[in-house]
């Protein structure tokens, strides 16, 4: 199998899983901005889209200090099923505002996060909303 990134390409042995995280951020400096998060899931067998997104909701409940969900609404994205949810939750260095999309792709979840380490603008929100609407999935035959 082919296993394609950014600055390439190279071949993996089969049953090899892609679990790379990618990590975009809006500043060149090393202090806190904003940024996308992607990373790769395989769904479990049996187990809905929608069921996915709630598990992994009610993980992130239990494991983050002051979770909230502010918003959950379910969009496309790429043509494809997704959830879109607003959250907050407090870390160690403070607050943190994130927005997860979560896209349904056969049996995985892609999921972008848009987080930032303080309260985000109206304007902010929107703009990374729509980035995140611009993603779409490549079709590879390898």
């Amino acid at each position: 199998m082919m296993f394609h990134f950014d600055e390439g390409y190279m071949a993996i042995p089969d049953g090899w899983k892609d679990q790379t995280i990618n990590i975009i951020s809006s500043t060149g400096t090393s202090e806190a901005g904003l940024t996308f998060t992607i990373t790769r899931e395989e769904m479990p067998w049996g187990m809905q889209f929608d069921e996915y997104v709630d598990a992994e909701l009610g993980k992130a409940a239990k494991a983050l200090n002051e979770f909230t969900i502010v918003e959950k609404v379910p969009v496309q994205i790429s043509g494809n099923p997704a959830h879109q949810v607003e959250c907050t939750w407090v870390a160690k260095q403070g607050l943190m505002h994130q927005i997860i999309t979560t896209i349904s792709q056969r049996n995985k979840a892609i999921v972008v996060t848009a987080s930032s380490p303080v309260k985000m603008s109206e304007t902010q929100k929107k703009q990374l909303v729509a980035t995140v609407h611009t993603f779409r999935f490549v079709d590879r035959k390898d």
